[in-house]
């Protein structure tokens, strides 16, 4: 039955309608170069609302895993716009992660690829995660943890999965020149990545 209202939003965005991309660069600090480049969704609607409570919309009516694929799906469309030799990185929850579309979107385009693993809902087995992570990495996909230090969930995706990339969170990066506390942490987080030969993203 067709949703009425606001409610019927999340099901125009699933079909693509209303929904947007843009791009935010990753750069490495040694060379000021661009590596990549994290894709995020914008959703025009009314009522305005964040996009993260469209996802959770979306989880609440069982969109979640559609929405968050056509996100990945617009983000890759526009790969070419994606510098040369930089990553796409997209949000991707552990519910899309282990969907058996997932593969087929990312294709030839997996190499390039940085799969975020978010946190809309708590991983309840992180057995078959890391078991549906192993042939996207396969394809040539890295991992990516969001949000680090934000909450003991990302920390335990960290250790879990063992990701390419640990992206640590705002909360802690901002104002970190006069905060002592989050230094220390900050440089916890650095010398953990630098051990395991992880990526760490400010």
């Amino acid at each position: 039955e067709p949703l009425v209202g606001y409610l019927g939003l999340p099901k125009r965005f699933v079909a693509g309608e209303g929904l947007s991309m843009v791009f935010q660069p990753i750069v490495e600090l040694s060379t000021w170069s661009t590596v990549g480049v994290e894709a995020l969704a914008r959703f025009r609607s009314l009522p305005l609302r964040p996009p993260n409570e469209w996802f959770a919309e979306a989880v609440q009516l069982a969109l979640g895993v559609q929405l968050e694929l056509t996100t990945i799906a617009q983000a890759l469309r526009q790969l070419d716009r994606v510098p040369e030799g930089a990553y796409l990185a997209v949000n991707c929850s552990h519910h899309a992660a282990t969907s058996s579309q997932l593969a087929r979107l990312l294709g030839s385009d997996a190499n390039r690829s940085v799969l975020e693993i978010t946190e809309h809902e708590a991983v309840e087995d992180y057995v078959a995660l890391v078991t549906a992570l192993a042939p996207l990495r396969e394809m040539g996909a890295r991992i990516a943890i969001d949000d680090a230090g934000a909450g003991f969930a990302s920390m335990r995706h960290t250790l879990q999965i063992t990701p390419d990339i640990v992206k640590m969170d705002m909360s802690l990066t901002r104002e970190i020149d006069t905060d002592r506390a989050k230094r220390a942490l900050a440089a916890a987080l650095i010398s953990f990545t630098e051990e395991m030969d992880i990526v760490m993203v400010a």
